[in-house]
């Protein structure tokens, strides 16, 4: 019956986490699965929008976000798993990990 139900997990939201903080943060609310958001041709992703106090990864690559940008140009906010707009100015850092 448990082989049953895990199996049936997987088929529905895919296999277990390896990072279970990270797991744990998805499932309670506390972090942002971005790994569904369009990506620019620098593999960023491209936020709707921003909301702080909470973390932010891409649940498929098990990678956290660390730092999130709005570009000062058009205001469109981007996030990378590097730390590329802390520190720069054609962006303004929302969050840094």
């Amino acid at each position: 019956m448990a082989a049953a139900l895990e199996k049936l997990a997987i088929a529905l939201d895919g296999p277990a986490m390896q990072n279970k903080a990270m797991e744990r943060k998805l499932q309670n609310g506390d972090a942002v699965d971005v790994s569904g958001f369009a990506r620019d041709k620098d593999g960023n992703y491209v936020l709707p929008d921003y909301a702080d106090g909470i973390d932010y990864a891409d649940k498929k690559r098990e990678a956290w976000i660390w730092s999130i940008g709005r570009r000062r140009s058009d205001g469109v906010i981007l996030a990378s798993t590097d730390s590329r707009f802390y520190q720069n100015d054609a962006f303004e850092c929302l969050w840094l990990r």
